[in-house]
């Protein structure tokens, strides 16, 4: 466990405020307590869902910000076991957010989820926001605040433009999309299908089948 103090003047209270980040990632783990750091918060670190609930049992931090795609246990794995013994704010943050992740972190009570490049110098206002009603001149930003409807508009179009390229790059195939999305297959085409897709996937296949019959057709 790594606890860095701050010494910022902007503060969420009277009391130090103690948040706990979780992230496999150690420059996003930095990133994001670089900006708790900067709204006055204590930080403890933690690489997984596993080791930030045994951060969490020793220090009882006042907010916890996770990530949510994390090898052992990942953010929504910590969120449903910190649920069933705690109301601490938790804040959802995702470099790739998921239609379905997204309504599963709101479902399980996730109190904030952003989007990792959007969202980040949003942070420490969110924090103050859910743990000290602090509000910086201003406020945050309508961007930086991500509800429940924001949340999964943006998730969805960050996933049709990853769909989008995908079909391309894998030629419709969609084995080859799950094993990149690191998705089976009924995940693959359940997106598909409810974001209409289906015909752009048989577009691509059918233009590159016209091609194939082209080329034979020359040779």
């Amino acid at each position: 466990m790594e606890v860095t103090q701050s010494h910022s003047t902007v503060s969420c209270g009277k009391k130090s405020r103690r948040a706990l980040v979780v992230d496999d990632l150690p420059n996003a783990r930095k990133a994001v307590g670089e900006q708790l750091l900067g709204a006055g918060f204590e930080i403890c670190y933690a690489e997984d869902g596993f080791a930030a609930l045994a951060v969490f049992k020793k220090v009882r931090p006042d907010l916890i910000v996770t990530d949510c795609q994390m090898p052992r246990l990942d953010g929504l794995g910590l969120l449903r076991r910190v649920r069933e013994v705690s109301d601490v704010p938790v804040v959802m943050i995702t470099a790739f957010a998921s239609i379905a992740d997204c309504e599963e972190a709101i479902r399980l009570g996730a109190n904030r989820y952003l989007q990792f490049r959007r969202d980040l110098d949003g942070v420490g206002s969110v924090a103050c926001e859910l743990v000290g009603g602090f509000q910086p001149e201003g406020g945050p930003s309508v961007r930086s605040v991500m509800t429940a409807r924001r949340a999964r508009s943006l998730a969805r179009e960050e996933l049709r433009g990853e769909l989008e390229r995908l079909l391309v790059e894998c030629r419709g195939n969609i084995a080859e999309m799950a094993r990149r999305m690191g998705r089976d297959r009924s995940t693959i085409r359940y997106h598909l299908r409810q974001l209409g897709m289906l015909g752009e996937m048989k577009s691509v296949r059918t233009s590159l089948s016209g091609g194939l019959s082209s080329r034979i057709g020359r040779d």
